[in-house]
């Protein structure tokens, strides 16, 4: 319970910095955060909630009558996923600061606003 409270706290945490932030810095931090505590809660929600899954492998036709114990194999697959996107997304982020920054010289988001 506390792992989950823990992702809520940070994602909530994380959306109001980027929304306060005045450096693009900061914001590009706070993106990253955000990513972090989606895939927190997913990994608790999804891997978490059994206490000992086993894999969805069924060998005997006989384990499908009890299918509680078996691992759901969709909250891992969209979880890794998630991390792929997220490293993708903040791979462009930086690139496109890496140019911005170049351009303008600054990382402040008042004075791109005055420059663009």
């Amino acid at each position: 319970m506390t792992m989950e409270i823990f992702s809520l706290l940070l994602f909530f945490i994380s959306f109001f910095g980027i929304i306060t932030s005045k450096s693009l810095i900061k914001s590009i931090i706070f993106v990253m955060l955000l990513q972090t505590s989606v895939v927190m809660f997913w990994l608790k929600l999804g891997i978490g909630g059994n206490q000992r899954p086993v894999p969805p492998i069924i060998y005997d036709p006989a384990m499908l009558e009890d299918i509680t114990y078996i691992a759901d194999p969709l909250p891992q697959a969209l979880t890794l996923t998630a991390i792929i996107i997220g490293f993708a997304v903040i791979a462009i982020i930086i690139t496109m600061f890496n140019s911005l920054y170049r351009e303008h010289g600054t990382a402040e988001w008042d004075k791109l606003e005055e420059l663009c």
